[in-house]
């Protein structure tokens, strides 16, 4: 995954979306203008995570958050270990059911 979520394939439509539709000499200038409006939206961003963060210390939930941050993180692993263990059961079923049809083939 590149910038913003996107991967290689995304990118390279955008950037031939752009060079059909947009004259070169162009170019420079929505890349800038795109810039600004990133970092605007991403100091924004930023802007309003800290004030969250104040607002948790001031109203004294910050332990609270920060537990629930810890279950959140215990959640995703627990998850990505399921994931793990249904992509290796499928494998494992698919495996066997390949080699039942072989073994079915040989017999016939």
């Amino acid at each position: 995954m590149g910038p913003a979520g996107l991967g290689f394939q995304e990118i390279l439509l955008i950037g031939l979306l752009l060079l059909i539709f947009v004259r070169p000499e162009e170019i420079p200038a929505i890349f800038r203008r795109l810039g600004r409006i990133w970092a605007k939206a991403y100091y924004y961003y930023t802007l309003a995570k800290r004030e969250l963060r104040n607002m948790e210390k001031e109203i004294g939930i910050e332990e609270e958050m920060k537990e629930i941050r810890a279950i959140n993180a215990r959640m995703r692993s627990e998850i990505a270990n399921f994931d793990k263990a249904v992509e290796k059961t499928s494998r494992d079923g698919s495996d066997s059911r390949a080699n039942r049809t072989e073994e079915n083939s040989k017999e016939n």
